[in-house]
Formats: C-alpha cells, sequence, structure tokens
C-alpha cells in the first residue's frame, strides 16, 4: 500500500514552499521532470488501470477558489493499485475520460508524462509504470513557480517539435491570455499578445482568447502518433 492519506497531506502542506523549491534549482542539479501536453484519451483507453486522486494537491494547498480541488490528477498504469484508497478513487475507464473532458470544460490544461516526484508522493513502487494526468489551473500548479527556476530547470519543460502559437490580427491586447497563461510566457507589446521565446505550447492562451486571436498549429500531420509513441516509450500503462 501506497502512503496514508496522513502523509500525502504531509506532502501537499509543503505546496506552500514551491517558489523556493524552485529558486533553488539555479543550484546545479540533475533533477529530470518530463511532461508533455498529448492525445490523453489515447492513454486512457490504452491503461490497465485508472486513478483519480480526490483532491488536486495544488489547489488545495494554495485554497483555491477559482477551479473545483476535486478535478484531482489522473493517474495510470497497474502502478495505480499501490495507491491508498483515502488518497484516490480506482475508476473506469469511460469515468477516467468524462473526468479529462470535465477538466478541459472547466478551462484547466492537462499535462501528460511521468514524474517520479509523483510515484514519490504517493509512495508508488515502481514509477515506471505510473503515467500522469495533471489537470493545471493558472492560479495554483506549481509550474507558476517556474519563472523563480534557473534556465536549465525551466527548459525543462519543452514544447514539442511542429507546434506553432500564433498571434492574429484579431488580437485587441485584452490580455487575457496573459492572465491565464501558466508559464507566464505572453505579453502585450503595443497593443497587442506576443508569444514568448519560452512557450510550451499548452494551448491555454487559445482556449481563453474569445476572439480566435491566438492558433495553434501543428506542421507535421503525423505529429499526434509520434508523441504517442514517444511517451508511450517513457510509461508502460498497460
Amino acid at each position: 500500500m501506497g502512503r496514508s492519506k496522513r502523509s500525502f497531506d504531509r506532502i501537499v502542506s509543503l505546496y506552500k514552499y514551491k517558489d523556493l523549491f524552485f529558486r533553488t534549482t539555479k543550484v546545479p542539479t540533475s533533477r529530470v521532470v518530463r511532461r508533455s501536453p498529448e492525445d490523453r484519451g489515447h492513454f486512457i483507453r490504452e491503461a490497465s488501470d485508472h486513478l483519480v486522486l480526490r483532491k488536486c494537491p495544488c489547489r488545495t494547498g494554495n485554497d483555491c477558489k477559482d477551479f473545483d480541488v476535486e478535478l484531482g490528477c489522473t493517474f495510470l498504469g497497474p502502478a495505480v493499485r499501490d495507491v491508498d484508497p483515502e488518497v484516490g478513487r480506482m475508476v473506469t475507464m469511460d469515468e477516467a475520460l468524462e473526468h479529462l473532458h470535465r477538466a478541459t470544460e472547466s478551462g484547466l490544461v492537462s499535462c501528460i508524462g511521468k514524474f517520479k516526484g509523483d510515484a514519490l508522493a504517493l509512495g508508488v513502487k515502481d514509477h515506471t509504470k505510473l503515467m500522469t494526468i495533471c489537470h493545471c489551473c493558472p492560479c495554483c500548479c506549481i509550474t507558476t513557480s517556474m519563472p523563480y527556476a534557473s534556465r536549465e530547470a525551466r527548459d525543462i519543460l519543452k514544447k514539442l517539435e511542429g507546434v506553432n502559437v500564433e498571434i492574429t490580427d484579431e488580437c485587441n491586447g485584452c490580455q487575457k491570455c496573459v492572465k491565464f497563461c501558466v508559464f507566464g510566457q505572453m505579453s502585450v507589446v503595443d497593443g497587442k499578445a506576443v508569444v514568448g521565446e519560452e512557450c510550451k505550447g499548452c494551448g491555454r492562451c487559445a482556449m481563453v482568447c474569445k476572439r480566435g486571436a491566438v492558433k495553434i498549429t501543428i506542421d507535421n500531420p503525423s505529429y499526434v502518433e509520434q508523441c504517442i509513441e514517444r511517451i508511450g516509450a517513457l510509461v508502460d500503462v498497460c
């Protein structure tokens, strides 16, 4: 069995120190994190087991008032069987897909990948069989502390190849994309939005722009298949 709820809650209580943690990455480190936005539905359908955290650790730690704290992370793969039922609940494939849909409809950005830190926090033994889908908000996600980190640490999260974020002439400089960019990579210059060089291509700016002034394009038609293969090589969810 993984960590008890009490133990997990103690880890969540460390959330308030996230800015300090990211500042410490300005000291050379070998820590590796890998997360990529992708076709979450594919891995949900392929996974042998599905689990949803009862509460989002970031929104709980930040006492979030804007997004539902019960839209917790989704975890996939046989390793979820180790998670304490008081921390997360086992769900069916259809329930996991519905949870993803709810998160997307509420304006959250879902990022997928393998993060050893999640396995440690949950008390999971084999991190190679645990895939994470984080449903991130712009106010509480741990990545909001990225600007405090070293460039090396910031570059661990990358925009996938072939993804382009462009601003069209429909932009009126309302700054909504600036407010909702989790990574702080949108700004307004001379009345028009500008995309920063460290943009991760998550697409949230396009989701919140009511004028349709932000366009997300993909150069390679086989992009999705390549990403599925790439991410699937990192973790065994079956």
